[in-house]
């Protein structure tokens, strides 16, 4: 039953998320749609940095804690949450001013703007992350669909009033979804907190000594899968990132449900390990793959069939000269499908050094090849590069899963 909920919530991201960028790439330009498109890969990096000193300790130690111990340890990195969010929102709103007294009055509103939801997001899906770790998912369903309705409902009536203009009004729209659910989650998750003291330096020392490589990890999975746009936004226009953003609004599912992976399956993951052990974990990670891997082809086939169709579907002619680039895209998708899964198993494992180094050698390409590919053909270079940095990892992360499992006595799977 759980699985099943956790595909509901899931979906409702992933539908969530298609309607605004839909009506938002067809009320504005192309190059709001790309301050949009931008200031949601930000917000990712964001998510990187929370998972990395927050979420995925949770997650890993969280899963198997009794309910007094999780109590204070949830209730330490909600603290923790909390100033890593007000930081992070005041970091955005002092370059972003810097940027706007600069004269930059494209990248500096759309940093400045991202203060409100970086403070409403992050708490938000803390609260949804902790539901997951708790084996309480109706609760994650609730919260998600009340982010999102209130998303979309804000936007609804800013297009009624033809009040939807940029795309920071689309970061705003999720700011106000996620401050809404916050409200509920509060209420929700009131049986997870304690009034006792407090460990905030022990707490943070836990989570570093855990997480210190998947925050690495996930900044360098963020920056090798994610940044493309924004280098094509620099080196190209802003216009490139929103074509590249409506290009990947049609295979978006598939990192939703990517996402939806390794939110359910981590924690369980880590206790399957504990009781398993490596047979354990490689069972699990077969039929991960098998279960992901039916929707996510038949999407990306389906995707690859009738690109100009999908587009003039959905966003008139706007997009449409940049059609070519799909089958890149459902490229550079199906090799994520290739290594993720293998992550959730690493940090199972509480081996996550793997996933730094793969990542960072993706990078080490991005910042070659990867700069080469946009100068040459730009939206369609960003893309490439894309693909290519997501087969680097997927061959660094097979080659480290193999190494793993004859550490552990097994055959690789």
């Amino acid at each position: 039953m759980q699985g099943y909920l956790a595909a509901i919530d899931q979906g409702i991201i992933s539908v969530g998320n298609f309607l605004a960028a839909i009506a938002l790439a067809r009320a504005v330009d192309p190059t709001e749609f790309g301050v949009y498109s931008v200031g949601f890969l930000l917000i990712h990096m964001l998510r990187a940095v929370q998972d990395g000193l927050i979420i995925q300790p949770i997650n890993t130690f969280g899963a198997t804690m009794p309910r007094d111990e999780f109590r204070h340890f949830v209730s330490a990195n909600a603290v923790l949450q909390i100033g890593l969010a007000a930081g992070s929102a005041g970091v955005a709103a002092g370059l972003g001013w810097l940027l706007i007294l600069t004269g930059n009055d494209t990248a500096g509103p759309t940093l400045f703007g991202l203060w409100f939801v970086s403070i409403t997001w992050q708490i938000q899906e803390f609260f949804r992350r902790i539901f997951y770790t708790r084996r309480n998912v109706q609760h994650a369903v609730i919260n998600t669909t009340i982010a999102n309705g209130v998303r979309l409902g804000v936007m609804f009536v800013w297009l009624r009033l033809g009040a939807l203009n940029s795309g920071v009004d689309g970061l705003d729209a999720i700011a106000w979804g996620s401050l809404a659910a916050l409200i509920v989650g509060i209420w929700q998750t009131r049986s997870y907190w304690t009034n006792g003291a407090l460990n905030l330096r022990a707490t943070l020392a836990r989570n570093w000594h855990f997480g210190r490589w998947v925050l690495g990890g996930s900044l360098a999975n963020w920056a090798a899968s994610e940044i493309y746009p924004i280098i094509a936004a620099g080196m190209v226009n802003f216009a490139a990132a929103g074509a590249y953003r409506a290009l990947q609004t049609l295979v978006a599912p598939v990192h939703v449900l990517l996402r939806a992976l390794d939110t359910f399956f981590t924690p369980r993951a880590a206790g399957i390990y504990q009781r398993d052990g490596a047979p354990g974990l490689s069972r699990m990670l077969r039929w991960i793959y098998f279960i992901a891997g039916l929707p996510i082809l038949g999407l990306l086939v389906v995707s690859n069939l009738f690109p100009e169709t999908l587009l003039r579907l959905l966003y008139g002619e706007t997009y449409l000269v940049y059609s070519g680039g799909l089958m890149l895209m459902a490229l550079y998708y199906g090799l994520w499908y290739a290594y993720w899964p293998l992550q959730i198993a690493f940090k199972a494992l509480q081996i996550t050094r793997p996933i730094f180094i793969a990542n960072s050698a993706a990078i080490i390409s991005m910042f070659t090849l990867g700069f080469w590919l946009i100068h040459r053909w730009g939206l369609y270079g960003a893309v490439g590069g894309q693909a290519l940095n997501a087969l680097i990892v997927t061959l660094v992360l097979w080659w480290g899963w193999r190494v793993a499992m004859k550490a552990n006595g097994q055959e690789p799977s």
